[in-house]
């Protein structure tokens, strides 16, 4: 049951002529939301990444709501929506492939929220006024509310001088904020990286003495991070801030072991530059692709002689499966990610052998796929030219025709 919102204190307004964020520049399903909402008697308000990346001159990629109405009274009033997730329960509303994400105030109450004995958060569904969720989110750059209607935005920690200021901040301690929950420093170093923000120096320390909770979170959790560390246009500085503060073996065990190899860590990094790129570009990302990526130089270490063509599939498949079930127990990875991978593994030993399984090969489904970590590994260095140039060639006449 939705908790009595206490008065809210003053909050600092930003109107529309200082932050120059347009009604324009809102989702219309959002707005679409506001509306349902709004007729229902709720107040609803834009927070945290759009209103964040637009104040810095970025374009947004995601919009989220925060409103006074519960789980399941958004579930009633928007069509095309569910409630998601345990410890904290949100709604996602689908709009065709789009997500928008709907939270309800959460309260300041303790009393009500349940703890693991290191003070990570288990179970957190009080709600409360919209004052008191601004004082629970993590930082105070994603503590800021756009009034849909006014285009006011209310800021009750601060958030926006720290933006102006290019300053990370914790709201509250962020020892207690990451004990609550460790991928806090995750998103910290996501944002450092994506921003190019400064750590606030007492933030810095405690994700250097606490880095070991992230240890503590679960592998299907880790799989989401590693998806937005590495697949949102920043990877190549995200990898260089997570080794700075040595987080790689957290998030990323298997391949945190190979980064002190030159020639691993250029293939990944010529990789991830790819990656960026296409991302900027608007171009189509998979998960399979990248963990094929960041696995690769543990998967080819146990592979002898990998640029042989006398290697066989069912040596390519047992070594798979250790390295993808070894990894999954870190990081869990779906297991149509993990046929994908090991197709787009197998086809590295098929693309060798030419031009005896061509056709094979251009049957594969993931082909394209295999044909592209082929030209990455010959950017990267490796002696496979002849080989890439040859299918480059059929590649090409496909395309003419």
């Amino acid at each position: 049951m939705l908790k009595k919102s206490r008065k809210i204190s003053p909050a600092e307004i930003i109107s529309f002529s200082k932050h120059k964020i347009s009604r324009k520049d809102i989702d219309k399903d959002v707005l679409s939301i506001a509306e349902r909402l709004e007729i229902e008697g709720h107040s609803s308000y834009v927070v945290g990444g759009f209103i964040r990346d637009s104040i810095l001159g970025l374009v947004p990629k995601d919009f989220d709501i925060a409103t006074d109405a519960t789980p399941e009274q958004i579930r009633r009033i928007i069509p095309k929506s569910r409630i998601i997730g345990r410890r904290f329960k949100i709604v996602h509303a689908r709009f065709g492939r789009k997500i928008i994400e709907i939270s309800t105030f959460r309260s300041s109450d303790q009393r009500h929220i349940e703890k693991s004995s290191q003070g990570l958060v288990l179970r957190d569904n009080t709600y409360g006024s919209i004052e008191e969720d601004a004082f629970r989110r993590d930082f105070t750059i994603n503590s800021l509310y756009l009034n849909m209607k006014t285009m006011d935005i209310l800021d009750f920690v601060g958030g926006y001088q720290d933006l102006n200021n290019k300053r990370l901040k914790s709201i509250g301690d962020s020892s207690e904020r990451f004990r609550e929950d460790p991928v806090r420093i995750l998103r910290a170093i996501r944002f450092k990286a994506k921003l190019g923000l400064e750590l606030d120096p007492e933030l810095e320390k405690n994700i250097v003495s606490l880095s070991h909770l992230l240890d503590e979170i679960p592998s299907g959790r880790n799989y989401e991070e590693t998806i937005k560390m590495f697949l949102t246009g920043n990877s190549i500085e995200i990898l260089d801030q997570m080794q700075k503060f040595n987080l790689t073996k957290y998030l990323i065990p298997m391949t945190n072991d190979f980064l002190k190899s030159k020639k691993d860590r250029r293939f990944i990094k010529t990789a991830l530059r790819n990656t960026d790129a296409r991302y900027k570009a608007n171009k189509t990302l998979t998960p399979s692709f990248l963990f094929s990526v960041l696995l690769w130089p543990a998967f080819s270490r146990r592979i002898d002689a990998i640029n042989s063509k006398k290697i066989r599939l069912s040596k390519i498949n047992n070594i798979s499966n250790f390295i993808l079930k070894k990894h999954s127990a870190k990081c869990f990875l779906p297991k149509h990610i993990q046929n994908s991978i090991k197709e787009i593994w197998e086809l590295q030993i098929l693309l060798l052998k030419i031009p005896e399984k061509s056709k094979i090969a251009f049957r594969r489904k993931l082909f394209r796929a295999g044909y592209d970590f082929l030209l990455l590994r010959e950017k990267s260095g490796e002696n496979v030219t002849k080989v890439s140039k040859w299918w480059s060639d059929r590649v090409s006449n496909v395309k003419k025709r």
